[in-house]
């Protein structure tokens, strides 16, 4: 199986501990994820990273040795870097609590327990010196109505299905530990069995291996949302560029999504209210239209009317709420 592994012990010993905590995180870049390191240390640093590609999803393991507090980071710079959208469920295996911030909400994590975050929105994780996790990265469209999910669950305790979680960690660990390769169909295999079972831990159904010339009317809805994820900042994003995209009409776009009862139109609003939602509540700087026009509104009393609608308040209170 596809195994990508670093440790800091590979840097010049001499490097103090904060160069070599930022070129160890540096070294994600590998797997299409870009991280920032903070630690309250100047003495020791040891981190290691361990992943697996197993067709569409990677699981990693990540540990971390400080005399101080380590904070891994997802900030603005590093969404603008690698544009990754994936979502990406993180256990805590470490003896010490480990805090997961995001949507201005945090949540501290005990040994086994585990969270889930949006890798396209700002998010932090912490721990007092010491950290092990296993983390899971998967594309979007393994989920159903994923925004609405990340809303709802980004950065709380998940607590359904426990069965599932028990197997999904034990999964994780077996396949991190597993010296043998599998071979691809078994990769593959375990990368579906692994999406499944965070589909049932998140309350999503989970996209079923879809032949290309068979495509499942649910499998287009996913993929339509995939692509609003991907482009939602651009202006004047259509359901025509959206279709074009995937080999489909506009037509088709919208007949697809009616049928899960929603438009093109609600389900691009929705990410961009989202987006900026959690830019605001995440500490964005600059003044709000800004941060609207980022999310792709291009009209300020638009954006102010449908953040309203939808969470109860203004931009300016959803900031504030934050200090």
């Amino acid at each position: 199986m596809p195994r990508f592994h670093f440790t800091s012990d590979q840097l010049p010993s001499a490097l103090p501990a904060r160069i070599r905590a930022r070129l160890w995180a540096d070294s994600m870049d590998a797997i299409g994820s870009s991280f920032e390191m903070g630690i309250v240390t100047s003495r020791k640093f040891h981190g290691e990273v361990s992943v697996l590609q197993l067709g569409r999803i990677q699981v990693g393991a990540a540990n971390t040795i400080a005399d101080g507090a380590v904070t891994v980071l997802r900030s603005e710079a590093k969404l603008r870097q690698d544009g990754d959208d994936r979502i990406m469920i993180v256990i805590n295996h470490g003896e010490t609590p480990m805090s997961v911030r995001q949507f201005n909400r945090k949540v501290d994590l005990k040994r086994g327990e585990m969270t889930v975050l949006a890798m396209d929105l700002p998010s932090e994780c912490a721990t007092p010196h010491s950290g092990h996790s296993n983390v899971i990265l998967l594309p979007r469209e393994v989920l159903d109505q994923p925004g609405r999910m990340l809303e709802l669950l980004a950065a709380t305790r998940l607590k359904t299905n426990p069965a599932a979680q028990r197997l999904l960690a034990q999964t994780i660990q077996e396949l991190l530990h597993a010296k043998d390769d599998l071979g691809e169909p078994l990769d593959v295999a375990s990368g579906d069995y692994i999406a499944h079972l965070a589909a049932a831990i998140l309350q999503a159904r989970g996209s079923q291996p879809a032949k290309p010339q068979a495509k499942k009317p649910d499998t287009r809805v996913a993929d339509i949302r995939k692509q609003i994820a991907r482009h939602y900042r651009i202006l004047d994003l259509t359901a025509e560029d959206v279709g074009g995209r995937l080999g489909m009409s506009a037509r088709s776009v919208q007949h697809a999504l009616s049928k899960h009862g929603s438009t093109f139109s609600e389900e691009l609003m929705a990410m961009r209210l989202e987006a900026a939602f959690g830019m605001l509540r995440n500490g964005a700087t600059g003044p709000i239209a800004d941060i609207a026009f980022k999310c792709g509104f291009s009209d300020l009393s638009t954006f102010y009317r449908a953040f309203r609608a939808r969470y109860g308040k203004p931009p300016n209170a959803a900031r504030a709420a934050k200090s």
